[in-house]
């Protein structure tokens, strides 16, 4: 995999002769800078909030709101990109507001008292939903034209290891960074730093050359309102969802008092988080690549369902860890992000196999917002059981949930659903 990796950059480092060569060195540029946001920003956002004093639920609403905010804008976002011309430019303004959130997030985390900067912190995070759904909602078609179908899954596959291999790096650098500057300055620098890349990485988005696309026809709300249902009338795609449903379930729920439990319960640094944060992103990163190589041969059903096993256990374990024994949480990290990428890649396969073809959008979209719903509704019923019954009650119920996501998998596994039609393969 690190081969693949360095082969590509040191290809990368030529003079691009063509526009497809420009264009897959901004993906990269454009992959490797948002890395360092990933490991700093969206890493330590929930730490700060931990840190600032944040209850469980305000902690829980970074997850929430965003997913709220998505799926009101599901429908009026699709109907708004429809008129895109230059879907390059349109959605690089959305990537760059968001950004420009990070200096008054960091603003208010300085100067506002440990009362009002979380609220205020997690209402500006919130409202990156807005440009972000309008900008991820045509993000797929610029990769599609930017990059053509014979080199496509090659380009993905190493921008998904340079992604995490930045990303791992930068936890570990950020973690140490704010463990040795004082409070306020520590997170000021953070949000400084990813607040440029940020801004780098957009703009190498930004030069992407393809080409303008001719506005397409608007349908009316009740058409569309009804296009969401009709998928779910497809006896593959049903079941596939109340699968997923149980599965996300479990991988939400403690989404939003996990990095609570961190610095509360066992009393972790902001560099021990890093260093645990690296050891998750250099796993998921190898996982990525190595079962993609295994997908055929073991199958979604059975990959999945091992996948949520070995997730599952990990939250269990996560669940009995202490002070004295959080080392745990590095097992952890190893199993968990290592398994979590055959999720990734199995629910991937399963997906397709259950979409017509020619309906895929359409598909994709309903399965959108049913990941949202439950991104919304899972943090928040975390938070409830949480001060109800502690933090190790909430990783031991996820874990049950992926259990049982595991064994209705395992029921599937010798029956096929197929989409209505057959379904071709990908491009990417």
């Amino acid at each position: 995999m690190l081969d693949r990796v360095s082969s590509l950059l040191r290809r990368l480092r030529t003079r691009p002769a063509t526009r497809e060569d420009r264009n897959i060195r901004r993906l990269m540029a454009h992959t490797g800078l948002f890395g360092v946001v990933q490991g700093g920003v969206i890493t330590f956002l929930p730490v700060l909030l931990a840190r600032l004093g944040a209850s469980a639920t305000m902690v829980s609403l970074l997850t929430s709101l965003p997913a709220l905010l998505t799926i009101a804008l599901a429908l009026p976002a699709g109907a708004l990109v429809a008129r895109w011309r230059n879907l390059v430019r349109e959605s690089a303004r959305c990537f760059y507001a968001i950004r420009l959130t990070y200096p008054p997030i960091a603003l208010a985390a300085a100067l506002l008292g440990p009362s009002a900067a979380p609220v205020l912190i997690v209402i500006l995070w919130g409202l990156t939903a807005i440009p972000g759904t309008l900008g991820n909602t045509v993000f797929y078609d610029v990769l599609a034209e930017a990059v053509p179908p014979r080199r496509r899954a090659a380009v993905n596959g190493v921008r998904w290891a340079l992604l995490g291999l930045v990303s791992a790096a930068s936890v570990a650098l950020f973690g140490q960074m704010l463990e040795a500057l004082p409070w306020p300055y520590n997170y000021t620098l953070l949000f400084a730093i990813c607040f440029v890349a940020g801004l780098l990485s957009t703009y190498s988005y930004s030069r992407i050359e393809v080409p303008h696309r001719e506005p397409g026809p608007c349908a009316k709300l009740a058409v569309r309102l009804a296009d969401l249902v009709e998928p779910l009338r497809q006896p593959g795609f049903a079941i596939f969802s109340v699968v997923t449903l149980v599965m996300r379930w479990g991988l939400f729920l403690p989404s939003g008092v996990f990095t609570i439990f961190l610095v509360r319960n066992l009393r972790a640094s902001d560099a021990w988080i890093g260093e645990r944060t690296t050891l998750e992103n250099g796993a998921l990163t190898v996982g990525y690549y190595l079962w993609g190589r295994v997908a055929n041969r073991l199958g979604p059903f059975r990959m999945l369902a091992m996948a949520n096993v070995a997730v599952g256990g990990a939250l269990c374990l996560a669940g009995l860890a202490s002070v004295q024994t959080r080392w745990f949480l590095f097992i952890g990290a190893l199993i968990g992000g290592f398994f979590v990428s055959a999720v990734d890649v199995s629910l991937f396969e399963w997906l397709l196999a259950v979409m017509p073809a020619d309906e895929r959008p359409r598909y994709v979209a309903v399965n959108t917002l049913l990941l949202n719903l439950v991104a919304f509704l899972a943090p928040l019923t975390g938070a409830a059981v949480a001060r109800w019954a502690g933090i190790p009650a909430v990783l031991f119920a996820a874990g049950g949930c992926l259990f049982v996501s595991a064994a209705m998998t395992l029921r599937l596994q010798a029956r096929r659903l197929p989409a209505r039609r057959p379904a071709t393969a990908p491009e990417a």
